[in-house]
């Protein structure tokens, strides 16, 4: 029996390009040129897909899918869109759509995914997103980027926010792991509550107990007065430790058995208080590296590696570039464009410091530009120490030969690809790009699976 797919599009052209293509692939092919008649077909013929532009007149695609799972519709749902912001992408994936689509539409990349819908569509039947239904989509500061790594990590946020399941966010300084941890919880259902920040870096070691506990009067010298820490200031919220892998050793223990049992005692009191707060830490440091050296705890190591989001380096996403130094240009208070040739410097840039780098650059040449427009002359970048290459390109052996060199460079990139496309073959191609055929005969080789 033919799979029978709702394509919902206003353009003409789009539309009936998407129906002749999807009925050569032997696909029976429901069209519709707005979301009021999409909605009713889908409610009525219940479809096994439904292909659905963002952008539609009167209601909107992600209206729509919001009507249709109040339908209590099982119909697997792929969104289309131009604007891939991170609170569309979040939203889409928060609402139930099984993924989403930028356009114009890639038709190799649509058929894996129309293909991947259809087989895990009968898995997805008890998915509902109607506690994202009840709240409206939030005003979040807006996370910049539309590369494959940053959608992967929208469609993460989306996944996690509506649980309360601890999230891990890892990366390197400068990336916005902050932004995620805000975005999560704008998303969550403890939206209404308090979000609570601790920076573990940025406390002493002798204060962060306390600042994490709290503490009673008298607990210890200059405790004039009772305190309540973090984690009862987060109680119905959300705690963020930033930075938690500089957290003391000594002091793990106690953030264990808070994490585990939900439960706190201040500084000079054994009296238990019990506490409903969502977790959420970040670090820029290799946990693991630091457990094999006995500076982090296993133990809690696993408590905070529940789910881990990974934030890509801007030199791994520098389509971004562009984006994020239009969002710093509109911060200017005097209307300031950017010349192409200093464009071109920002995007030759390797950015060790990330995106909070960039921000300070543009920050910069704003500052001194003699005019409307930034020129080359006017962006300054951190000169980075001179190497022959990567590190792990250093520590290959030359005495391994041309060929097995080359052959491990081949390697590195073509597993580095598939990381950032979360294992989506057709994205890794694209982002190589090569062909596919030619990623799974190099997959092959070399035994990736």
């Amino acid at each position: 029996m033919k799979a029978r797919i709702l394509v919902v599009e206003d353009e003409e052209v789009a539309l009936q390009s998407l129906r002749i293509m999807l009925g050569d692939e032997g696909y029976d092919v429901l069209p519709a040129k707005d979301a009021e008649c999409g909605l009713e077909i889908a409610l009525r013929e219940e479809p096994d897909l439904a292909l659905v532009d963002i952008r539609l007149p009167g209601m909107d695609g992600l209206a729509m899918l919001q009507r249709l799972r109040q339908g209590y519709s099982d119909t697997a749902v792929i969104i289309m869109t131009a604007d891939t912001t991170s609170s569309s992408a979040i939203r889409a994936t928060q609402l139930g759509a099984f993924d989403y689509i930028t356009k114009p539409v890639d038709f190799d990349h649509l058929l894996v995914l129309v293909r991947r819908a259809l087989e895990y569509r009968e898995l997805d039947r008890e998915v509902r997103a109607l506690r994202a239904t009840q709240t409206p989509t939030p005003a979040i500061p807006a996370i910049v980027g539309h590369s494959p790594a940053m959608q992967a990590v929208y469609k993460m946020i989306g996944r996690v926010a509506n649980s309360s399941t601890t999230v891990l966010i890892t990366g390197e300084s400068g990336t916005g792991k902050e932004l995620v941890a805000n975005a999560i919880h704008e998303f969550s259902p403890r939206a209404s509550k308090p979000l609570v920040k601790v920076n573990c870096a940025a406390i002493p070691e002798a204060l962060l107990e306390a600042e994490l506990f709290g503490h009673e009067k008298g607990a210890f010298t200059n405790a004039f007065y009772r305190r309540v820490g973090r984690f009862e200031e987060a109680d119905g919220g959300t705690l963020f430790l930033d930075e938690v892998g500089e957290l003391p050793l000594a002091l793990q223990p106690k953030l264990l058995r808070a994490i585990q049992e939900r439960v706190v005692e201040r500084l000079g009191s054994n009296r238990p208080i019990r506490v409903d707060f969502r977790l959420v830490a970040a670090t820029a440091q290799d946990l693991q590296k630091a457990v094999a050296t006995g500076k982090f705890r296993e133990d809690l190591y696993y408590r905070l590696n529940v789910v881990q989001i990974s934030l890509p380096p801007l030199r791994e996403r520098r389509e971004d570039i562009p984006l994020l130094v239009q969002r710093f240009l509109g911060r200017s208070e005097r209307p300031v464009s950017i010349r192409r040739e200093a464009l071109d410097l920002l995007l030759s840039h390797d950015w060790p410091g990330n995106v909070r780098e960039l921000e300070n650059v543009i920050a910069r040449a704003i500052a001194i530009a003699p005019g409307e427009a930034i020129t080359a002359d006017c962006i300054e970048l951190s000169k980075s120490p001179v190497v022959s290459g990567p590190l792990w390109l250093q520590q290959i052996p030359y005495e391994n030969g041309y060929k097995r060199v080359m052959a491990q460079v081949e390697e590195h990139l073509l597993r580095s690809a598939l990381k950032a496309a979360q294992g989506n073959k057709a994205r890794a191609a694209g982002i190589l790009g090569i062909q596919r055929r030619l990623l799974y005969d190099k997959m092959r080789e070399y035994g990736i699976e």
